[in-house]
């Protein structure tokens, strides 16, 4: 279905105007108490607050299945039950947090790659009477269809096949991922697959915005978001019902807006593992909810950079005494691996974030002041990692790495594309693995002298190789509206140092209450 969706790129009819004042109207489902796979734990946390975001927005119909709720039949009766008590014009937002599988197609012919692609439910089983709890493309297909001429959001947040795009440490406490592989279906009780389904999965729909949680070949992990499990791009989606996405302030969501927002903020989310699909491609100027709809605030209230206070990171200590070390810290709290943002082993020196990459290297005793002080820069620059993805969290900058964000190899090149830039004053910084900041742009030396602004209708592109130390390199990067001289005073002088701490000081003082845009993209590498 994905491949048929992502090809919906005739949008006749729709049109680029703001539409009129439209209600909302949603179809909720969140499943983590599976009875016969793998249980999820963030999938009903997902579910209850796209829910409440829908509610906050001003929705007065919404209707939340969770878990044992959520069988075939009631899923079928709520989206008639939305057709039923809905306009034409309104907008219906349905979304699902859960396992996602394949199997051979039903219908023989119907897909290009021989496979449904399937949102299982509570009670499914691949035997017997259970195999009827399960929702194939073919059918989602039909309800979508049924939906028209309303406007559709559709967000699945589950996989469907894929690995990582990088292994994951076992340090670090994995949530696991939305798919399940499961066997032949025997005796299958869903009805045999109809014209009607064939059709529908076949046909363009110009009315539906499709939200996938990944790219085909990447899993969608659950990850761990304000002390909670959830799904990266439900997160993300329910953000942006509240009015996050909102890039110009001007109270309606776009396409655009929405795409930006989810690709970016599932990004820095989900630490690179995830890339969000959506789909029809282009139309960004396309308006998908009002103001009513989105619950934006005016666009004085998003003006400037909201760059906030740090707060204590959350460190585990892989046998060790996590407190002992988190005395010895500052902005530091012992924590258990599983809500850890970082875990260390003094065994072999290795930091871990809560995702499962390592990510610096600080071999020595948790007793040695030396070792401490070299752990403090770490924590220190993971610590400004945190701020700055909450203060990109309104008009993130776009950010591409090529070949792909997986693990490099000392002497690979990768190259980084950094766009979405409102404003025409440019600048870019790295952190490196232990916190030692690098100025890259603008320079102004005997040998460089790069010009302040940057072209409006381009990415700006880097090319660079890998070497060490190993672990994770973060490039930062803001494009301002002023020239921030006094900024790149400060990164100059810090150049070559590790000074995260003194980075954010700088950055805090130039970017508050700033119109900027602002972001961060990590490049992990290794040494085998």
């Amino acid at each position: 279905m994905r491949a048929r969706l992502a090809a919906m790129a005739l949008l006749a009819g729709l049109g680029l105007a703001t539409p009129v004042r439209a209600e909302l109207a949603g179809l909720v489902i969140g499943i983590d108490a599976y009875r016969h796979i793998n249980p999820l734990q963030g999938a009903v946390n997902d579910a209850r607050d796209i829910a409440d975001a829908l509610r906050g927005s001003g929705s007065k119909s919404v209707t939340l299945l969770i878990d044992a709720q959520a069988t075939r039949d009631a899923i079928m009766a709520a989206w008639d039950r939305l057709l039923a008590t809905t306009k034409p014009d309104d907008v219906l937002i349905l979304s699902y947090a859960g396992h996602g599988g394949q199997e051979p197609e039903r219908a023989k012919g119907s897909e290009e790659d021989g496979l449904d692609e399937v949102i299982l439910l509570a009670g499914f089983a691949e035997k017997g009477p259970g195999t009827y709890e399960r929702i194939v493309d073919d059918d989602i297909a039909v309800m979508l269809q049924r939906a028209a001429p309303r406007r559709v959001i559709f967000v699945s947040d589950a996989c469907h096949s894929g690995t990582m795009t990088r292994s994951f440490d076992r340090r670090a406490a994995s949530l696991g991922t939305r798919f399940a592989t499961y066997g032949a279906i025997e005796d299958d009780a869903l009805p045999p697959p109809n014209r009607e389904a064939a059709r529908a999965d076949r046909a363009e729909q110009p009315h539906v915005t499709f939200l996938a949680a990944v790219a085909e070949h990447e899993l969608a992990p659950e990850v761990a978001i304000d002390g909670k499990p959830r799904g990266a791009l439900s997160w993300a989606f329910a953000q942006a019902l509240r009015g996050k996405a909102d890039r110009d302030g001007d109270g309606t969501l776009s396409k655009g807006e929405l795409e930006i927002f989810v690709q970016e903020t599932v990004r820095m989310k989900a630490a690179g593992r995830q890339h969000p699909q959506v789909y029809p491609a282009g139309q960004r100027g396309l308006a998908l909810l009002s103001a009513g709809g989105t619950g934006a605030a005016p666009a004085t209230a998003v003006a400037g950079i909201e760059f906030p206070p740090a707060r204590p990171l959350a460190l585990a200590v892989s046998g060790g005494d996590a407190r002992s070390v988190a005395g010895r810290l500052k902005g530091v709290q012992a924590a258990s691996a599983a809500e850890a943002r970082l875990v260390w082993d003094p065994s072999t020196g290795d930091v871990v974030t809560g995702q499962g990459d390592v990510v610096a290297s600080v071999p020595g005793s948790p007793t040695d002041p030396a070792t401490l002080d070299r752990l403090q820069r770490v924590v220190d620059k993971w610590s400004l990692i945190d701020r700055l993805e909450a203060a990109a969290a309104k008009r993130p900058l776009i950010f591409t790495l090529k070949p792909g964000d997986r693990a490099y190899r000392q002497g690979d090149e990768f190259t980084l594309e950094i766009g979405g830039h409102l404003r025409p004053y440019f600048t870019l910084f790295n952190l490196g693995s232990d916190g030692t900041v690098n100025f890259l742009y603008p320079l102004n030396n005997a040998q460089i002298r790069d010009s302040l602004e940057i072209p409006m209708d381009r990415a700006q592109s880097l090319t660079l190789r890998v070497d060490p130390p190993f672990g994770a390199d973060h490039f930062v990067a803001v494009s301002s509206a002023q020239p921030l001289t006094e900024l790149h005073r400060e990164l100059a002088a810090l150049d070559g140092q590790p000074a995260a701490a003194r980075a954010a000081d700088a950055l805090d003082r130039a970017l508050r209450g700033k119109a900027a845009e602002l972001g961060w993209h990590g490049v992990y590498s290794v040494a085998r």
